[in-house]
């Protein structure tokens, strides 16, 4: 891959080359914005693992010190304000209130009810890892100039808004309330990558859901639809190697099996010996599974050009390239591949998750999911 060129510049070329007459201009924008948030998401593993934490602990510790003192919300308030399911919430606050970095207590208001607090701990575990996670994501602001800063955060806010008003309606939290608690805390950071990784992180999530939504009535999930389409544009007769669709769908080898032991099961691939090597594995596409990818694709592209109306043509154009040059950078330092790392794989196998940056704008992290796209 040439070095002015990323992922989706590949994925782009097979399509032109396999399926001349789709356009994946709209989805090559959105597909940038995901790619460039899962390596800031596996950057942001990396500095928690330092602090023998994990993402999903400190989401719930973030939005504890969103919320200002006393550092208190109710495990509702989690998952109706935070999007977190109330089973994440429960499980999440097992292990951080093990490690004693939160307390539950009743409810004085309501005798069934439970109060949640972030103890000192807690408290200088957030402020340490803040700091160390935005000195690790600090490499942003030298990618761009002052100009192109503006210009892409302008661009993603305006996408982002425009997100709000169409689709399936699902709300996420206001990011002006959700970058307060972290430029007033910290003041010595640099308040545009505060609100930049916080955007990206949500524009993700919205993303993510708005595809969901997309393609609930072809039953087929997100990473699903990366797996056959991967196949769909591969030049060599629809089949590619485990290995080669994990490095796609950006998930683990693990990961990767169990998706295909599904999709084999409904007869959409099928897995056959290498005929030059026993021990390795081709994986093909049927002719259900292109029938069905054919038309997740246009769905998939149709929806993505409408959730991208409210900008211009030039503006796409400006957005698109001004990301392409992020993820050139950060496909550079994390690998060109995108091979998973224990964190990142963490990321793409526990249900669904969207972004959590509105508790914590530098964790820049989209909702874990089983389901991806591009």
């Amino acid at each position: 891959m040439e070095k002015s060129q990323d992922s989706v510049d590949v994925i782009k070329r097979e399509f032109a080359q396999t399926l001349p007459g789709v356009d994946v201009g709209a989805a090559a924008v959105t597909g940038r914005i995901r790619r460039t948030n899962f390596h800031l998401n596996r950057n942001a593993e990396e500095v928690f693992n330092t602090f023998n934490t994990t993402g999903a602990s400190f989401d719930v510790l973030a939005a504890l010190y969103a919320a200002g003192p006393p550092y208190q919300m109710t495990p509702t308030q989690f998952y109706r304000g935070h999007t977190m399911s109330s089973a994440g919430v429960t499980a999440r606050l097992d292990v951080v209130e093990r490690a004693g970095l939160v307390a539950r207590s009743r409810d004085p208001r309501d005798r069934r009810g439970v109060i949640v607090t972030l103890t000192r701990a807690g408290q200088k575990l957030v402020r340490d890892a803040a700091q160390a996670l935005y000195r690790r994501q600090a490499f942003v602001l030298a990618v761009y100039t002052e100009r192109e800063r503006k210009q892409v955060l302008n661009l993603m806010k305006q996408l982002l808004n425009s997100l709000e008003r169409i689709g399936s309606g699902a709300t996420l939290p206001d990011y002006k309330a959700a970058i307060g608690p972290w430029v007033r805390e910290f003041p010595t950071l640099d308040p545009w990558l505060v609100e930049f990784l916080l955007v990206i992180a949500m524009l993700t999530g919205r993303i993510n859901r708005e595809t969901d939504w997309l393609l609930h009535d072809l039953n087929v999930s997100r990473t699903a639809m990366i797996i056959l389409a991967a196949l769909r544009r591969s030049s060599d007769g629809q089949r590619l190697s485990p290995s080669e669709l994990s490095q796609a769908a950006l998930l683990s080898s693990a990961g990767m099996t169990a998706q295909l032991d599904q999709l084999e099961e409904r007869g959409l691939v099928r897995r056959s010996p290498h005929p030059e090597d026993r021990r390795a594995l081709y994986v093909t596409l049927t002719a259900s599974g292109q029938r069905l990818v054919d038309k997740a694709i246009e769905t998939y592209n149709a929806g993505h050009k409408r959730m991208l109306t409210s900008l211009s043509a030039s503006d796409r154009q400006a957005l698109d390239a001004l990301l392409r040059k992020l993820l050139v950078s950060l496909e550079a330092s994390n690998g060109s591949d995108a091979k998973t790392s224990r964190g990142a794989s963490r990321e793409k196998s526990d249900g669904q998750r969207i972004g959590r940056s509105d508790s914590m704008p530098g964790r820049a992290r989209a909702r874990r999911s089983r389901r991806d796209t591009n």
